[in-house]
């Protein structure tokens, strides 16, 4: 079972209603589930974010993935554009 999933089904939430909370349809959350689809760091965000628990705890960063999410969360910090 993927972290992914094992965090959503610790919240207690179905598939769909993470789905709709995420704002993405149910069908493409599963495929991110399974591994079938690359998500951005934005989305990947999001879902830690949903999910409440720390991006990495769910998500292996890639090199490239890695300096754009320490971005994100840089400017998330600091309130920046």
């Amino acid at each position: 079972m993927s972290l992914v999933k094992k965090a959503r089904q610790e919240l207690g939430y179905s598939l769909e209603v993470a789905a709709r909370e995420i704002g993405i349809s149910a069908g493409y959350l599963s495929q991110i589930e399974s591994g079938k689809r690359q998500i951005s760091s934005e989305r990947a965000l999001l879902i830690a974010n949903v999910y409440n628990v720390n991006l990495e705890d769910i998500f292996t960063a890639t090199r490239f993935g890695r300096k754009e999410i320490e971005s994100l969360l840089d400017t998330q910090k600091t309130g920046g554009d």
